[in-house]
């Protein structure tokens, strides 16, 4: 097996020859722990730390709200909710459903209500820890047959059909009858879910993303903050190590840590 140095020397001496192997830009890094992600970037002046506030049923509607104890807690500089967003409060990227926080309706264990801007990430998750969120509980729907039966679909149903399929299976002379359940999974990705956010001049906004889509994070973003596209500067430093996956789930970081730094006016 040839080394590193190896194979890149061969390949910038020939770099038509079919079948060489390049190694990846950044293999050595990813390896040894060099490679620089958002996590790593060291703190700039003035620099907040966010953390999410998330609801503890998986279906409900919120009956109070109650954050005194969030905003007084220490190291604490900022707590925002729904009310806080100038723009839109949806942010789903294809089709609407996907709120960036809470305004009423709680729709899964462990969605986003509220966010807090604190002097250090401990004390960011601390202080969410506080809050007194009164629920009035609903039934959640938890599998396939559940939803079915309730007619509860994420968009509306769409058929294809060609002839009598329920005929022409329970007249034919074999059949095979059985059921499979696909329980969705997110997988964890290489680099964590994480967003920086620096405001600039004239309301501009800089974001620093883990993500493998930066023109969608600037959208999201910019409609967050009810600002226009170019007022909002997206920054990959590496891509991939998502497997899709965070394509979408990345920008929800992004539109909060904006809301946090616009609000506050630091990163």
């Amino acid at each position: 097996m040839r080394s590193l140095p190896e194979i890149n020397s061969l390949a910038k001496k020939n770099p038509s020859h079919v079948g060489t192997a390049l190694a990846h830009e950044s293999a050595e890094k990813h390896v040894s722990g060099e490679a620089i992600y958002v996590d790593d970037e060291r703190d700039i002046a003035g620099q907040l730390h966010g953390a999410i506030g998330r609801s503890t049923v998986a279906h409900g509607i919120i009956k109070s709200l109650d954050l005194d104890a969030v905003r007084k807690a220490e190291g604490v500089h900022l707590v925002i909710t729904a009310k806080d967003v100038p723009g839109h409060i949806d942010i789903g990227p294809v089709f609407p459903g996907d709120s960036v926080l809470v305004e009423s309706k709680v729709e899964f264990y462990g969605q986003a209500i509220f966010a807090v801007a604190a002097d250090s990430l401990e004390l960011a998750q601390r202080a969410v820890q506080l809050a007194k969120i009164e629920y009035e509980v609903l039934e959640p729907i938890l599998n396939v047959k559940q939803a079915l039966k309730q007619s509860s679909f994420v968009r509306p149903v769409h058929e294809q059909a060609r002839g009598d399929a329920v005929k022409a299976i329970s007249e034919a002379a074999n059949q095979l009858q059985g059921e499979l359940v696909v329980g969705g999974q997110e997988h964890f990705y290489l680099e964590g879910q994480v967003s920086r956010a620096i405001p600039g001049e004239d309301g501009d906004m800089s974001i620093l993303t883990s993500s493998q889509h930066p023109a969608e994070v600037q959208k999201l973003v910019s409609e967050v903050l009810g600002l226009s596209i170019n007022q909002v500067t997206v920054e990959v430093r590496r891509m991939g190590g998502g497997f899709g996956g965070k394509e979408t789930n990345a920008a929800p970081w992004a539109c909060v840590a904006a809301l946090l730094a616009a609000k506050q006016g630091v990163p």
